[in-house]
């Protein structure tokens, strides 16, 4: 998911802490116990990460750009609306549409593009590293509040999604993993011999 370690990076600190601990004296004081007790954490949250993670990846990848690729509404305009009925001809009246019309337009491009880059990300990685994500969400989020209220539905709508992705990592390692091997095959019955 968004950690800061890839799977290679964890093997090869459990590996390290496992091949150091074959030389430790016995019997082994308090800090050598918690470092075998960390790497028996990492081994456990690893596996379950690499059992449950990239469906996890997947559905939050493939909601995150159903989201951000659906029509959305118009956004409103940051400033008040000018009175645009027949009596208000002035050019006062018509400068402070066009500028409304401007701010709206400027507020929606900068989140669009924002958005843009986000499923450019998604699009772009078919790995489903979700970590590559972070950078373009958390632009896209700053994008949104610099929309105010014209980016606040969609930063809650991504933030919505983004506590669900933690949720479901929470989830996913909270459930104790596997760690017998699936039985060997049967042997294969009959034959000439």
């Amino acid at each position: 998911m968004f950690n800061a370690m890839t799977p290679a990076q964890l093997t090869a600190v459990l590996s390290g802490t496992l091949r150091e601990s074959a030389d430790w004296a016995r019997p082994l004081d308090g800090f050598q116990r918690g470092q075998l007790k960390s790497a028996g954490s990492i081994g456990r949250h690893l596996a379950a990460e690499l059992a449950g993670g990239p469906a996890v990846a997947a559905r939050f990848r493939a909601d995150l750009h159903a989201l951000l690729c659906e029509p959305r509404p118009a956004p409103a305009t940051t400033r008040p609306a000018a009175d645009t009925s027949p009596a208000d001809t002035s050019p006062a009246g018509a400068v402070s549409a066009a500028v409304d019309t401007v701010v709206a337009t400027a507020a929606d491009t900068v989140v669009g593009a924002a958005a843009e880059a986000v499923v450019a990300a998604i699009d772009g990685d078919p790995s489903g590293d979700v970590a590559a994500l972070g950078a373009p969400i958390g632009d896209l989020l700053a994008a949104c509040r610099a929309a105010g209220p014209d980016g606040a539905a969609l930063a809650a709508d991504v933030r919505s999604l983004l506590r669900d992705l933690v949720d479901a990592e929470i989830d996913l390692l909270s459930r104790p993993t596997e760690t017998r091997p699936a039985a060997p095959p049967a042997s294969p019955t009959g034959g000439t011999r």
